[in-house]
């Protein structure tokens, strides 16, 4: 199988996908930067990978995966589920 960001992989796809470790890496450095995943989350694309040093689609990725996981955290209770 053609790892995802392989060169030949991009030239059939044309377009770059960014790897789990590139998602997680960008996350881990705003969340110890001074701007905060805040900043990664609603700032200006092109300021957000400017800051970080990451590729937009990186920058969209990271976004998508800290959206995603505030969703689950905030989710309501299901049908059926107790409630006190």
């Amino acid at each position: 199988m053609t790892p995802p960001n392989s060169a030949s992989n991009q030239a059939v796809t044309g377009r770059y996908r960014p790897t789990p470790d590139e998602i997680k890496g960008l996350i881990s450095r705003a969340a110890g930067h001074p701007l905060g995943t805040e900043f990664l989350l609603k700032g200006a694309l092109d300021a957000v990978a400017a800051t970080f040093g990451a590729h937009a689609f990186v920058v969209d990725a990271a976004r998508d995966q800290l959206r995603t996981a505030e969703g689950a955290a905030e989710s309501p209770p299901t049908i059926g589920s107790a409630r006190s």
